[in-house]
C-alpha cells in the first residue's frame, strides 16, 4: 500500500503547546521532527525545516465558523492580524471590534474603560486576551472554526437554544414543485357481472422565493375513469416572517390558529406569534424555578427520576427561566446542595393544558377578511383577533374576539398550575344574526385538566368537556346557517353541539408490564339525534424483540353505520445482517368479519433505501363465505423521489397502484431534483463532488452538477450540513466536509462546498541515473505551486494535475538541485475512484525522457 509520505514519517515530539497562556492569542501545536528516526532513500540531505510546525496563520481576513464557549455564533469575516508578541508567536491572531463581541454575546459594560474607548474606532480591534481577562482563542485552520473560550460572567444572560437573529439565513431566490403522484386501478368480478375503475390524484405544493417573501400555492387533482375531473385550489398566499415580533405575516388563503376559537379558512391578512423564532429552552411551557443559596451551592432539578438541570450558582437569589419543556407534566424537584454539604428541597407544580405558557412570554394572533369555506356563500368578512400571556407560574390568561358579518362572540379563560394538575376555563358568548329570524343568542363553557403521575405510570394528557346552550354558534357554524336561511334547507340542517367530552389516558403497567393507552370522545347535538362516540383503546408490550398490540378502535363505515374493530398483533424480528421482520395479526369487526393476516417485510440492500412488504391473509364471516387473498408492496427511496407500488388480488377482487412522490427545486445553479419537501429545505453546491452522500437525508447524493437538495431543515434552529466524500472520485477533494446554517421558516438555503479538482496520480519516479529522488522534496507544477512531496520508495502522490503537464522536484543540497517531470495522463473514466499509478523519469530540462516500460509516463502510460 502506498502511503504519502508525511502520513508515514515517525516523529519524536520535544514540545507541544496545546493550550494557550495569557500573553498567547491563537493556539498552534508546536513540533520537531528527529529525522534520524526516518530511513531516507537517498544519500542526498533535504531540508526538512518547513515541516517542523503546523500550518502558519498568516495575516489576512478568514471567512470562520465562529464558536463562543462551544455554541456555533455563524459563519464570519474575522482579521487576523500580527500583533505585538510575535517573537514568540509566528502566527497571526485573531482580532475583535465591537460588533464581533456583539455577536458573540459579550456583555460590553463589563468591559475597562481603556478597552472601550479603544474599541469605540470602528477600525480598531484587539485580541480576545487583551479585551477579556483569561479569555481565549483557538483557531482550528483547517476546518477554518475560531473557537473563543469566554468567563460566563462576561457574558450576556441567554436563553439555552437561542439562536441570534443576525445568523438567521434568508436563503436565495428560488422556485419549487413539490408533487405527490398516486394512480390506483380496482377490479372487482363476481356474480356474472365486473367492473373496473381507476382513480388518479396528484397533489401539488409551488413556491417562489424572493428575499423575505415566500409566495405558495397548493391544490389537488382528481381523476376517475368512470367519473370526471377537477382541480381544487387549497391556499394561495403570500407569507413572510417579522423576527423583531416572532411573528409570521400572511397574506392571501389561509387557516386561524384554532388554539382558542374553532380554526377557520380564511382569505385575507392574518398576522400571528411564531413560537419557533423562541429559543428551545423557551418554547411551549415549563416554570420558573426561584430559590435562594446560602452559600456557593449545587442546584440539581429533577423531573420524573431524571436531572434535566444541575448547576452551581452563588449565594443569594437565584432563578432558572429557561429550562427544556418535557411534556406536559410531572412536577419538578429541586434540590440545593449547599457548601457544607446540607441540603434543602422543594417541589415546583409542572402541569399544563396546552395554552399554558412560561412566566412573561406572549403570544397572539390577528386576522382579518372573508371567510373561505366551501360551505358558505357571500364570502363574509370577519375579523379575529387572539391573546395569551404567562402572567405567573400558576396561572395563564387568555381572550379573545370576533366580528363577523352578522356575528359577533367574545371568549375568556385562564389555565391553572396546580399540584392537582393543570386546569383549563374559559366562556365564549355569541350572538348571531340569522335573516329572517332574528337573532340567536348563547354560550359556551370549557374546562379541561392535564396530569402525569409518575408514581403510578399514569398520564392523562388532556380531558376536556365543553357545553353549548342551543343559541350558540360558533363562526363556522352561524356562517353556514346565514348561507341556509331563507332558503328551502332551514337553519336546523346545520348540526350544533350540545355536549362534547374527550380524554386521553396513558398507563405505564410497571417496567415489564407494557403500556395501556385510551383516547375517546363523545359529542351530541341540539339538532340531531343520537351522539357521535370515538374511541381507540389498546395495550403493547415488547418482550425479548417481540411485540404484542392488543387494540380496540370504534370507526364508522362508507354507509354512515359504526362498528367496533378488535385487532390483535405480534411482531418477530428476523435475521441480523439485513433485518426482516414477520408481522401476524387477527382482526375482528362487530359484523362478524373476522381476518387473519400474515406480513413478511424488510430492506432489500444494506442503505435502507428499498423496502418490500409480502402479505397473505384469510377473510371469513359476516354474511361471506371464507375467502383467500394476497398483496405485495414496494418502495424505493431514490435520490431524487419516492416510488411505491401495490399489487393484491382476492376472491371477486384485484387492485394495483403505482406512486411517486418528490420535487423539482429551480435555484441559482440550475434545476435540480428532490426527495419530497419540507416547508424549511436547502441546496448544496460542491463542483466536481458527483457522488458525495448527503449525511443529514438518507440517499441523497451529489448529482452529476454538482448539486443536492437537503429536503428538510429546522427553521430557526441550528442544522449541521456534512457530506461524505466516501465514493469520490481520488481527482476531487472537499475543503470543508461540514457546515452549519439556521434559515428563516420557508427560506431555500444554498450551502457552498468548496472543492479542489485536478487529476491525481502516485508517481514512482527515479532520477536519469536511476537514483531515488531525495525524501521530502518539494514538488511544483508548472506555475510553481507546491502540490506534494517524495515520499518513501521515491514516490510522489500529485493531486490538482492536468492532463498534460509538467512538475518539477526542487531540493536544495550539493549537486543537482531540481529536475523535471514531464506527464501525460491516460484518459480517465467520468467518476472512476481509486489511484492511477504510472512510472516516470525526473530529468534535467532537456535532457531525453528514458522508458521504463508500458506504465512509462507519456503518451503510451497506463493507469494501474
Amino acid at each position: 500500500m502506498v502511503l504519502s509520505a508525511l502520513s508515514v514519517w515517525q516523529m519524536d515530539t520535544h514540545a507541544s503547546r496545546t493550550s494557550a497562556q495569557p500573553d498567547e492569542g491563537v493556539q498552534v501545536a508546536q513540533v520537531e521532527f528527529d529525522r534520524s528516526l526516518l530511513r531516507l532513500d537517498s544519500s542526498q540531505a533535504v531540508d526538512l525545516s518547513r515541516f517542523a510546525k503546523g500550518n502558519v496563520v498568516l495575516p489576512g481576513i478568514y471567512d470562520v465558523d465562529l464558536y463562543a464557549n462551544g455554541d456555533w455564533i455563524g459563519r464570519a469575516d474575522v482579521p487576523f492580524r500580527q500583533m505585538r508578541d510575535s517573537l514568540k508567536n509566528t502566527d497571526a491572531q485573531a482580532c475583535f471590534d465591537r460588533n464581533l463581541l456583539e455577536r458573540m454575546g459579550v456583555n460590553l459594560t463589563k468591559l475597562t474603560p481603556e478597552v472601550t474607548t479603544t474599541l469605540a474606532v470602528p477600525e480598531n480591534c484587539l485580541p480576545i486576551r487583551e479585551i477579556i481577562d483569561e479569555a481565549t482563542s483557538t483557531f482550528d485552520f483547517g476546518n477554518q472554526r475560531l473557537d473563543v473560550g469566554i468567563q460566563q460572567v462576561s457574558m450576556n444572560r441567554a436563553a439555552r437554544g437561542y439562536v441570534s437573529p443576525e445568523s438567521w439565513d434568508n436563503g436565495v431566490t428560488a422556485g419549487f414543485l413539490s408533487y405527490d403522484a398516486n394512480l390506483y386501478r380496482y377490479d372487482s368480478h363476481g356474480n356474472g357481472q365486473s367492473s373496473t375503475q381507476t382513480q388518479g390524484y396528484v397533489g401539488l405544493i409551488g413556491g417562489f422565493n424572493a428575499g423575505p417573501w415566500h409566495f405558495r400555492h397548493s391544490g389537488s387533482y382528481n381523476w376517475s375513469s368512470p367519473g370526471g375531473q377537477q382541480y381544487q385550489t387549497i391556499a394561495t398566499y403570500v407569507q413572510r416572517d417579522l423576527p423583531g415580533w416572532a411573528s409570521q405575516l400572511t397574506i392571501g388563503e389561509g387557516y386561524t390558529t384554532g388554539e382558542l376559537f374553532s380554526s377557520t379558512g380564511f382569505r385575507g391578512v392574518s398576522l400571528a406569534t411564531d413560537d419557533r423564532m423562541l429559543p428551545d429552552s423557551l418554547r411551549g411551557y415549563a416554570p420558573t424555578v426561584r430559590g435562594v443559596a446560602t452559600s456557593n451551592a449545587k442546584v440539581t432539578i429533577r423531573q420524573n427520576g431524571a436531572i434535566i438541570r444541575e448547576t452551581t450558582v452563588a449565594p443569594g437569589a437565584f432563578e432558572f427561566d429557561d429550562l427544556s419543556a418535557n411534556g406536559y407534566g410531572g412536577d419538578l424537584d429541586v434540590s440545593v446542595t449547599e457548601a457544607d454539604g446540607s441540603v434543602h428541597r422543594f417541589a415546583v407544580a409542572y402541569a399544563a393544558v396546552p395554552l399554558s405558557l412560561r412566566p412573561g412570554v406572549n403570544r397572539y394572533s390577528v386576522t382579518a377578511g372573508t371567510v373561505h369555506n366551501s360551505q358558505v356563500s357571500g364570502d363574509p368578512g370577519f375579523v379575529q383577533a387572539t391573546w395569551q400571556h404567562g402572567f405567573t407560574n400558576l396561572f395563564t390568561g387568555y381572550a379573545g374576539i370576533i366580528a363577523a358579518t352578522g356575528y359577533g362572540a367574545a371568549m375568556a379563560g385562564g389555565a391553572f398550575t396546580t399540584p392537582l394538575g393543570a386546569f383549563g376555563a374559559d366562556y365564549t358568548q355569541a350572538r348571531t344574526g340569522l335573516p329572517g329570524q332574528g337573532h340567536a343568542t348563547g354560550g359556551s363553557a370549557r374546562i379541561s385538566y392535564s396530569q402525569t403521575l409518575p408514581q403510578s405510570g399514569s398520564n392523562i394528557a388532556i380531558a376536556a368537556y365543553r357545553y353549548s346552550t342551543g343559541g350558540y354558534f360558533d363562526l363556522n357554524t352561524a356562517m353556514a346557517a346565514r348561507s341556509l336561511t331563507g332558503q328551502s334547507l332551514q337553519v336546523n340542517a346545520v348540526p350544533r353541539q350540545r355536549n362534547s367530552e374527550q380524554i386521553s389516558l396513558g398507563q405505564r403497567l410497571g417496567e415489564k408490564g407494557g403500556q395501556m393507552a385510551l383516547a375517546a370522545s363523545v359529542v351530541n347535538y341540539w339538532n340531531r339525534s343520537g351522539s357521535d362516540i370515538n374511541f381507540s383503546a389498546g395495550y403493547s408490550k415488547t418482550h425479548r424483540n417481540i411485540g404484542y398490540t392488543l387494540q380496540a378502535t370504534r370507526q364508522r363505515g362508507t354507509n354512515g353505520a359504526t362498528g367496533t374493530l378488535y385487532y390483535a398483533g405480534v411482531t418477530i424480528p428476523l435475521g441480523s445482517s439485513r433485518p426482516v421482520t414477520l408481522t401476524a395479526n387477527l382482526t375482528h369487526s362487530s359484523n362478524g368479519q373476522t381476518q387473519m393476516q400474515s406480513t413478511v417485510s424488510g430492506a432489500w440492500d444494506e442503505n435502507g433505501q428499498l423496502y418490500y412488504g409480502i402479505t397473505a391473509n384469510r377473510a371469513s364471516g359476516g354474511g361471506t363465505t371464507q375467502t383467500l387473498g394476497g398483496g405485495a408492496n414496494v418502495s424505493y427511496h431514490a435520490p431524487y423521489a419516492d416510488l411505491f407500488a401495490t399489487v393484491g388480488a382476492g376472491a371477486g377482487y384485484s387492485q394495483g397502484s403505482l406512486g411517486m412522490r418528490g420535487a423539482v427545486v429551480m435555484h441559482p445553479g440550475g434545476i435540480t431534483l428532490s426527495q419530497p419537501l419540507q416547508e424549511t429545505f436547502g441546496i448544496v453546491e460542491a463542483p466536481q463532488a458527483e457522488g458525495a452522500r448527503l449525511v443529514n437525508a438518507s440517499g441523497v447524493r451529489v448529482d452529476s452538477r454538482g448539486y443536492a437538495v437537503i429536503p428538510y431543515l429546522t427553521p430557526y434552529r441550528m442544522n449541521s450540513i456534512s457530506l461524505d466524500p466516501h465514493g469520490l472520485s481520488t481527482d476531487v477533494e472537499l475543503l470543508v466536509t461540514g457546515q452549519q446554517v439556521a434559515p428563516h421558516a420557508g427560506s431555500v438555503v444554498f450551502v457552498k462546498f468548496p472543492t479542489v479538482y485536478g487529476r491525481s496520480a502516485i508517481i514512482q519516479a527515479r532520477q536519469a541515473n536511476g537514483k531515488p529522488l531525495p525524501f521530502g522534496a518539494a514538488v511544483l507544477d508548472d506555475s510553481s505551486k507546491e502540490i506534494g512531496v517524495v515520499g518513501q520508495g521515491s514516490r510522489i502522490f500529485a493531486r490538482g494535475l492536468q492532463d498534460k503537464g509538467g512538475l518539477t522536484v526542487k531540493w536544495s543540497e550539493d549537486g543537482p538541485s531540481q529536475c523535471h517531470i514531464s506527464y501525460d495522463l491516460p484518459v480517465r473514466i467520468k467518476g472512476a475512484s481509486g489511484f492511477q499509478n504510472v512510472d516516470a523519469a525526473c530529468t534535467a530540462q532537456g535532457e531525453p525522457q528514458p522508458s521504463y516500460g508500458p506504465n512509462t509516463i507519456g503518451p503510451s502510460a497506463v493507469a494501474q
